[in-house]
């Protein structure tokens, strides 16, 4: 497995609520980073894990993320509910490919 990063925008804002590491994260109302899901618009992934109201550091570009399950590189990818990577319509490809859930992966967003 070939694991890299080449982030294009690093950023970061107030968590929400609690993120983990390497999830997809989304933009709510109040301006804060929360963890993605199927039903949000993903910004970014965060690169720390923090506590709702901790600094959360987002990056777009060529990022890591935590697979839901089986992801086959070339593919597009969008949110599950937790914030990991599944096969889907989504605004990021699948640059390598993951055989399970909890594998780290890499996609341009």
């Amino acid at each position: 497995m070939f694991a890299f990063e080449i982030p294009g925008q690093r950023f970061s804002m107030p968590a929400g609520a609690d993120v983990e590491r390497c999830r997809f994260v989304s933009i709510n109302e109040n301006s804060a980073g929360i963890t993605a899901t199927a039903a949000t618009k993903i910004v970014g992934v965060s690169m720390n894990k923090a506590d709702a109201g901790q600094v959360l550091e987002i990056a777009d570009g060529i990022v890591m993320v935590e697979a839901g399950g089986a992801v086959t590189a070339g593919t597009a990818v969008a949110s599950n509910a937790t914030g990991q990577a599944v096969a889907g319509d989504g605004n990021a490809i699948a640059l390598t490919s993951a055989t399970a859930a909890g594998e780290l992966i890499t996609v341009k967003i």
